[in-house]
């Protein structure tokens, strides 16, 4: 069974947002397929694979640029 971008962070307990975010900027979530109408359909294989990219994020902590950590003159 095949769920949408809203069905599938509801069940991640996350936003549509960061889930589209994720997809976006993360290579490891790049296979997501769509329908003909450009909808991400996401497979239960999908939110495991999610799953484990959400628990490494919150294992490795945020990383910061090297311009957020420059001292305010």
């Amino acid at each position: 069974m095949l769920m949408t971008s809203g069905q599938a962070a509801k069940k991640l307990r996350i936003s549509v947002s960061t889930l589209k975010r994720w997809i976006h900027e993360d290579s490891v979530l790049k296979n997501v397929k769509k329908n003909s109408k450009g909808w991400n359909l996401f497979s239960e294989k999908d939110i495991a694979d999610i799953k484990e990219h959400q628990r490494l994020k919150k294992r490795l902590g945020r990383k910061f640029q090297a311009s957020t950590l420059q001292p305010i003159a």
